[in-house]
């Protein structure tokens, strides 16, 4: 409870230097703002320059945006339909500061302002490349969070040619989507499939009676190459007495034999694991650092998928609504728009809070 009131005191200090400078200095600046007293917005019309890659890639734009619309119905729809059927569901709802906390709750925040920045950055600059004005493109500051946004001019808009807005909207789906793809590839890089990292042991357990230690990489057991903690599990589960002979590599120390005697009435080894770093770079920045980038790429993935996924279903206010009523008329829009708001009703009456 103290961390969290010394949060609130420096975030509350901050804010009031930040009320102080702007009423001193930065008020005289035209695309500077304070608004609440908590809300600080930087906003220039001219900070996103068109380009010609742009109409070359428009179809591409429009095919990331089907792929995540069709992926997002799907999910939906399975996850419903497991619901229904009595199964376990089938989405998990990750809440922030409730499910998500910690150092993961600092990635999480960090992925959504990357996604946010990401997702509206896409959409001003097919807008300035399809010769649409803008009213502003910039940055909102709440309280600690960053959030991107821009501001389309309507009527320009709404004078464009149908494949031009089509692309202005599918553009922000379509950057997360490629955002989502070059996580992917970094976890890719990143990681090994050989081996589990070791994040914690448990007191008292047999990993910390025989020295197993936290960021140790457990390669191999009895020679049998370690692909997943079920290799240790299998082992683990034998019944009767049994000596087992780890290979670990540890930082600093390299690959070391580690032999335990497992009773047969112990069937686990007492250890928290997660998919281990290339050892490359765990031996470069400490198996720790290593972990929190993997971790950082991973909720970086997540977050821009998840993102997309939303914003393409027809849901009136997501880009998916708006694309909709352009693409097959305003009254059929708002019967497609009514569908997905349903659809979105039963997915998160269907969900988990993991």
């Amino acid at each position: 409870m103290s961390a969290v009131i010394l949060f609130i005191a420096i975030l509350a200090v901050l804010w009031i230097v930040i009320n102080l400078v702007y009423r001193k200095y930065l008020c005289k600046y035209s695309f500077i703002s304070l608004k609440y007293g908590v809300l600080l917005v930087i906003k220039k019309s001219s900070s996103v320059k068109p380009s010609g890659v742009i109409g070359k890639i428009g179809s591409l734009l429009i095919a990331l945006y089907v792929f995540a619309l069709v992926v997002s119905v799907y999910t939906a729809v399975s996850a419903v339909y497991m619901r229904f059927t009595g199964r376990e569901p089938g989405v998990a709802i990750l809440i922030p500061g409730v499910n998500v906390t910690g150092v993961d709750l600092v990635m999480v925040l960090v992925a959504v302002c990357i996604a946010a920045y990401i997702h509206e950055y896409m959409h001003a600059k097919v807008a300035a490349s399809s010769n649409i004005a803008m009213r502003g493109f910039g940055v909102v500051v709440a309280l600690v969070i960053p959030i991107a946004f821009v501001e389309v001019d309507e009527y320009s808009f709404e004078q464009a040619a149908k494949s031009s807005r089509v692309k202005v909207l599918v553009a922000g789906v379509a950057g997360n989507i490629i955002l989502y793809f070059a996580a992917l590839l970094l976890l890719l890089c990143l990681t090994q499939s050989a081996g589990v990292l070791v994040t914690s042991v448990y007191s008292g357990s047999l990993a910390e009676e025989h020295g197993i230690k936290p960021y140790d990489v457990i390669l191999a057991v009895n020679e049998t190459r370690v692909v997943s903690i079920s290799t240790i599990r299998e082992y683990m589960s034998l019944p009767e007495n049994t000596t087992l002979k780890l290979t670990v590599w540890r930082h600093g120390a390299g690959y070391l034999n580690i032999t335990l005697f497992k009773p047969a009435n112990v069937t686990l080894l007492g250890v928290a694991v997660s998919v281990p770093p290339r050892l490359e770079l765990a031996s470069i920045l400490t198996p720790q650092l290593a972990l929190y980038i993997v971790i950082f790429a991973t909720w970086l993935s997540i977050v821009n998928f998840s993102l997309a996924l939303v914003n393409a279903l027809p849901l009136y206010i997501t880009d998916g609504g708006r694309i909709v009523s352009i693409v097959l008329g305003e009254k059929i829009g708002r019967v497609v728009n009514g569908l997905g708001v349903l659809l979105l009703v039963l997915l998160i009456a269907s969900s988990r809070v993991w």
